[in-house]
């Protein structure tokens, strides 16, 4: 009688612990191991072709990324899913409704499948809990009008190396908290008067690497709390300096390698870097021949004598005296991936005309500017263990490997710091 008692009791000890370590109905699917607290399921680089399921319905972490997903139909992911991770898959579809009941998800990577296209306007409809959106590398050409909409929440959004030849106006209109705004890398030539409409509370707005040739005096209005704008490496030959007056908090301007026409085109752009107090790269002239290679920042007004008058186009800050700087280059920086924006340091001694050149990067595409994002959250970049059997679960939350893209640094503090001791 004893042993049997013992038998059962280690019988009923064992189905207890199974029970909580593996919960029914939430079995890890083969090829993929999960983690408790909070649960995450990591199927990355397994080859898949679509979806594995079922996935745990308590699922709060899902990592898809580096497999051969080729469309994402059905509603394959558990409601409660905060992170999901599907970068660098083939994605050519995404049916609706896919992701319409994911109210709990905050960060979502569909970044590197490269024959997206395009997204139906409904897409990401419900996700009312997004910070972040990756979308970068997907080939898209064109962005719906509606595509962004409801998404009150988004703080981060990544649309850079895409194939984007213009931005409608309010396609921004509902992401009143976003902070960053990476397009660069497209084909747009013109930023229209209400294409960022909206964006209250942009921090950084990142075009270089585009086609621009044409910015629309009102076209930043509404910007009053941007600090970074990167322009650099685009086609435009002037810029009216009544577009950057709004601009109150900018504090890093990039407008380097574009072919500026320092003639009577460049007196108003010249006249708001009098007031500026920020840091900037050269302005260097194309045209006319004469001014070819000269700054168009340290013309004088000796330079635009000849000018018709215009009238004062006003700008938003106190002015102040311009003085260049000799040489030094400015934070070669790039943002959290996820993580909440730190506040803006002062920049101290650092002029108005401090050079903000290329920055460090591993491939010839990045050199002239940040690399894509950097996680950091709860995760950890170690790598787990894997444990026996083709699907498995390991109480190991902390020990599921980030992705991470090298060679940045969080911005603004070492970026501020370096430009403190040039």
């Amino acid at each position: 009688m004893m042993k049997r008692i013992t038998e059962r009791g280690g019988s009923l000890l064992l189905s207890l612990l199974l029970l909580g370590f593996c919960p029914l109905g939430a079995p890890c699917p083969d090829l993929c191991t999960c983690y408790r607290a909070p649960l995450t399921v990591s199927c990355q680089s397994q080859g898949f072709t679509r979806v594995p399921g079922p996935l745990p319905r308590d699922g709060a972490r899902i990592f898809l990324q580096n497999n051969r997903i080729g469309e994402l139909s059905g509603r394959p992911f558990p409601p409660g899913v905060a992170i999901l991770w599907l970068y660098s898959n083939n994605i050519t579809a995404i049916r609706p409704g896919v992701l319409r009941n994911l109210g709990q998800l905050e960060e979502l990577d569909l970044g590197e499948n490269r024959n997206l296209r395009s997204l139906d306007e409904g897409t990401f409809s419900g996700l009312v809990k997004l910070r972040t959106l990756h979308l970068h590398r997907c080939g898209l050409t064109v962005l719906a009008d509606s595509l962004f909409r409801k998404l009150y929440a988004l703080q981060y959004l990544y649309l850079q190396e895409n194939d984007i030849p213009y931005l409608q106006s309010d396609l921004f209109l509902d992401l009143e908290n976003l902070s960053y705004l990476f397009l660069h890398g497209n084909r747009i030539r013109v930023l229209s008067a209400n294409a960022f409409r909206g964006l209250v509370n942009l921090d950084r707005l990142l075009l270089h690497h585009n086609r621009i040739a044409l910015v629309q005096r009102p076209a930043f209005r509404h910007l009053l709390k941007l600090a970074t704008l990167f322009l650099f490496n685009n086609s435009l030959a002037e810029l009216p300096g009544a577009a950057l007056g709004p601009l109150a908090s900018l504090q890093f301007l990039r407008l380097n390698d574009n072919p500026w026409a320092c003639d009577c085109r460049a007196r108003s752009l010249w006249q708001w870097f009098q007031t500026f107090r920020g840091a900037s790269s050269s302005v260097t002239c194309s045209a006319p021949e004469s001014r070819r290679g000269r700054d168009l920042r340290l013309l004088t007004s000796e330079d635009f004598r000849a000018c018709p008058p215009t009238p004062d186009p006003g700008q938003s800050r106190p002015r102040a005296k311009w003085a260049p700087a000799e040489g030094g280059e400015g934070p070669a920086t790039g943002p959290d991936r996820g993580a909440p924006r730190e506040e803006a340091e002062s920049p101290g001694n650092v002029t108005s005309a401090t050079r903000l050149n290329d920055s460090p990067g591993k491939e010839k595409t990045e050199t002239d500017y940040w690399p894509d994002y950097y996680y950091e959250g709860d995760l950890t970049s170690s790598n787990p263990q894997r444990c026996s059997g083709q699907g498995c679960w390991r109480n190991a939350a902390s020990t599921v490997a980030v992705r991470a893209d090298f060679g940045i640094a969080l911005f603004p503090i070492w970026g501020l710091a370096l430009l403190q001791h040039l």
